[in-house]
């Protein structure tokens, strides 16, 4: 992204899309994000949404899992932690879906 002084600088992007009603909330930052960002954005997103889905639908993330192998998940930590508070489930994108949802969210 180009800033005011003309210097080009590198974004980071967090979307959550509403997959049926196309509702979009996102946060750019000039940083790497954390899982603690993550976590914020969430929270943000719900308050946005003014409520939250029982399912979430991720791409793979770094940030939210530590190995996948199958079915089994292991999550990091701290996001094991929110999602139990939190009470949703997740569907993980497998490789081979990851290109599909990327090509949906780029048509919203």
């Amino acid at each position: 992204m180009k800033i005011r002084t003309g210097k080009w600088i590198k974004i980071y992007v967090i979307a959550f899309v509403l997959s049926h009603s196309c509702y979009k909330y996102a946060v750019w930052q000039d940083r790497s994000f954390t899982t603690r960002d993550v976590l914020r954005c969430h929270e943000n997103a719900f308050e946005y949404y003014e409520g939250r889905t029982d399912e979430i639908v991720y791409d793979q993330d770094k940030l939210m899992t530590v190995s996948e192998n199958g079915e089994d998940i292991i999550y990091t930590e701290e996001f094991q932690a929110y999602k139990q508070q939190r009470g949703f489930s997740i569907y993980l994108c497998k490789a081979q879906q990851i290109q599909n949802l990327k090509v949906r969210l780029k048509m919203l």
